[in-house]
């Protein structure tokens, strides 16, 4: 169901800070068919060269064994309370790497960060959504401060393409759950950005693509407006979600218009 209506109630005021999601908001992942044979690949030099050499396939099947853990893993962990993220050693000693020789699990959380930072851009492609380059030059011209709130597993990575697609200089902070040790939908994600962002999450929008995850932060933070951009996952989460969110759009550039015609919302008075 599309809440895409520019006056609805919860998208009226301005708010002081936009809140975006990395996949499925600002960008759109598609994922790469080659790209889990490529990793392979790099595994495959990484152990070779600490003296641990290890065949193609054996790594291919223990990466495509833990990426499947490791989905059921996130969604597991969208149910709880104040979900934590798992560390990048972790990622690779329990999920990626569980079933090799432990010399060989050795090598690669050694370089863990650096590996998965490595992994994004080849499991995925990554091409920015339509109607973010105008949202985010609309949002500047308001006076709207922007912010990032991801779940990631190498928020280096997410860097990198940001500042890549020529974005980074409209988003005043970047909370990645690697980095912070936290992931959606605990509400401190959006908690953090909203006060490094001189705000609260009160007068935040949040937009993002899921509703186990986006939709249920948001709730739990107490944002303005909840706002989903359609991608892969939006209309099938993976269980039923009681809470909703305010206004559903098929790509970011839905939201243009109501971030327009929003109108300035006065701070409330101390006390």
């Amino acid at each position: 169901m599309d809440f895409s209506d520019p006056v609805a109630p919860a998208l009226a005021g301005r708010p002081d800070a936009l809140l975006l999601d990395f996949g499925g908001v600002v960008f759109q992942t598609r994922r790469r068919p080659e790209g889990r044979a490529e990793v392979a690949r790099r595994l495959g030099a990484e152990l070779a060269r600490a003296g641990h050499p290890a065949d193609e396939a054996t790594l291919r099947r223990s990466l495509d064994a833990g990426l499947a853990a490791l989905k059921d893993w996130k969604n597991a962990a969208g149910r709880r309370l104040a979900p934590v993220e798992l560390d990048h050693r972790t990622i690779w000693t329990d999920f990626l790497a569980s079933e090799l020789p432990e010399a060989q699990r050795a090598v690669l959380a050694g370089s863990a960060g650096q590996l998965l930072a490595e992994m994004s851009p080849l499991l995925s492609e990554h091409e920015v959504r339509p109607g973010i380059p105008e949202l985010l030059r609309v949002a500047a011209g308001l006076g709207v401060r922007v912010g990032m709130v991801s779940n990631a597993h190498s928020g280096r990575a997410h860097r990198k393409l940001l500042r890549a697609a020529g974005l980074e200089e409209f988003f005043g902070v970047q909370v990645y759950s690697d980095e912070v040790g936290i992931r959606k939908p605990h509400p401190e994600m959006i908690g953090l950005a909203a006060r490094a962002l001189g705000t609260v999450p009160e007068r935040c929008w949040y937009v993002g693509d899921t509703q186990d995850r986006d939709v249920v932060a948001g709730r739990r933070a107490g944002v303005a407006a909840v706002v989903l951009t359609r991608h892969r996952h939006t209309d099938n989460p993976p269980y039923p979600v009681a809470v909703a969110a305010d206004a559903v759009f098929d790509t970011p550039e839905g939201l243009v218009g109501p971030l327009r015609a929003s109108r300035p919302v006065a701070a409330p008075v101390a006390v």
